[in-house]
């Protein structure tokens, strides 16, 4: 047998925002069977890989690597040549500044076949959504694109890479820590320390923070806001367009962080963290759950089918049943006629099949129940249960969950039902971060109130639970 000959696919995921990626850059995240991705892309994307792919973290941070370049070339070769389609997933665009040349050239040394999907730039990107255009006819017609945190020895900026030829506007990558020494650099080789100064933390996301001063001010503004990376520092002229056209921090949430606790493994496409990102927050559901299908004999079908009511606890039980009675050859009119659903959006999946079902009452007995393994322990008196799956942790994002919950000082819950507030209990003991039982929430439903005080929290949100009440995002 011939072995399948390995693919690797450098992706630039742009700079945070979800709708930055590029189609083909996503359509390669999908068909990955293995993705190595850093620290700035955005981790929801790995939401969209197959359930079976392998996630690699090779995120760096200033001060540390989680894994040396070498061991990244390395690493990257070895899964190739072993015949895998490789996904190695880099924040902004691979080739400016992301080290893309490097892990190429190790891939073509060993004949290895590759690709280069570009990604928005993160310092394009991110003075745009500070209301900075890098060029205007008025203020700047050249545009430089510098890294700030290599372009240094001997405590001057001296290097081939750091050429005194400048552009109109300057954009340093990654640079805070250095920024002492290149605004001094910059003034001793004729810039004027009034030239204006914009420094952009977490461009394009909910958690974006833009300070500004000028070359000469822009280090002490910088230390009294505690600014560190990821940021983008911006010099020029432009930086004074913010004032009129700053537009992504007007947005109904934006600065808002707000968690959203998960209950089920369904990826909404147009659901409420969709809706609050788009409005500007930094959203993150938690945890990352996915469903693993049981088998179901026809036997076991056509047992249901003798049941004078069904209820359908989920739309994905709705899905998997019904795929089922196709590949057992049942026809669908062995059905019997009271069809009902648990929630809206199992109704809307059962209208896909052409079943308008009627929703299932509080005591529901004499019915088969149809859902997920852990739905069984909440079933009525003389009713069964038939179960299409389970749902579980998604451990790739055990890594992915421990970073996210940390890195980002969290103001809000929100839980959409009963099970989101179990789950999140659950997965929470696993990253050892205790004090998020400590913040206040927002609930869909009375009865999910009642329950997440029950097990332990005591604050509700109002202003975010009103919005939650006003249904825009539905």
């Amino acid at each position: 047998m011939t072995k399948k000959s390995g693919f690797i696919s450098f992706v630039g995921a742009g700079p945070g925002d979800l709708g930055l990626i590029t189609e083909k850059g996503m359509k390669c995240i999908r068909e990955a069977e293995v993705i190595l991705y850093d620290r700035l892309a955005n981790p929801r994307l790995l939401r969209e890989a197959n359930k079976n792919c392998e996630f690699i973290y090779c995120g760096k941070l200033p001060d540390r690597h989680t894994m040396r370049q070498e061991m990244i070339n390395q690493t990257l070769v070895t899964f190739a040549q072993d015949g895998k389609y490789v996904v190695r997933l880099k924040g902004g665009d691979p080739s400016v500044f992301g080290r893309v040349g490097e892990e190429a050239e190790e891939a073509s040394k060993h004949n290895i076949p590759f690709e280069i999907i570009p990604g928005i730039t993160s310092s394009i990107a991110a003075a745009a959504y500070a209301g900075i255009p890098v060029t205007h006819r008025e203020y700047s017609t050249s545009f430089t694109l510098r890294t700030g945190h290599k372009c240094m020895e001997n405590e001057n900026l001296i290097e081939s890479n750091c050429s005194d030829q400048l552009g109109d506007t300057l954009a340093y990558y990654m640079g805070v820590s250095n920024l002492p020494k290149i605004c001094k650099h910059l003034i001793k080789i004729g810039k004027s320390k009034d030239t204006p100064v914009a420094v952009i933390q977490w461009g394009t996301i909910g958690k974006q923070k833009v300070v500004e001063g000028t070359i000469e001010t822009i280090v002490s503004v910088i230390e009294e806001e505690e600014m560190t990376n990821p940021a983008m520092t911006v010099i020029g002229d432009v930086v004074k367009l913010r004032s009129t056209i700053s537009w992504f921090e007007k947005k109904k949430y934006f600065s808002r962080k707000i968690l959203l606790a998960k209950g089920t493994a369904s990826v909404e496409k147009n659901g409420l963290e969709t809706y609050l990102s788009e409005n500007g927050a930094e959203v993150y559901a938690f945890p990352t759950l996915k469903s693993v299908h049981l088998p179901i004999q026809q036997d076991q079908l056509v047992e249901a089918l003798s049941h004078e009511k069904i209820v359908f606890c989920s739309p994905e039980s709705v899905q998997l049943f019904f795929t089922n009675m196709f590949k057992s050859k049942i026809d669908i009119r062995k059905l019997p006629n009271r069809i009902k659903y648990i929630s809206p959006k199992t109704s809307k999946e059962l209208d896909k099949y052409g079943i308008l079902a009627e929703k299932v009452s509080r005591h529901e007995n004499d019915a088969i129940f149809i859902g997920s393994v852990d739905k069984e322990t909440q079933l009525p008196t003389k009713s069964k249960f038939l179960a299409t799956h389970e749902t579980i942790a998604d451990s790739r994002f055990d890594v992915i969950n421990q970073r996210m919950i940390e890195e980002t000082k969290w103001e809000s819950i929100i839980f959409p039902n009963r099970s989101s507030v179990d789950w999140f209990i659950k997965e929470l003991k696993n990253t050892k971060v205790s004090h998020l039982m400590d913040l206040p929430f927002a609930y869909i439903g009375e009865s999910v109130k009642e329950y997440a005080i029950k097990c332990g929290f005591t604050k509700v949100d109002e202003e975010l639970q009103k919005e939650l009440m006003l249904g825009d995002w539905k």
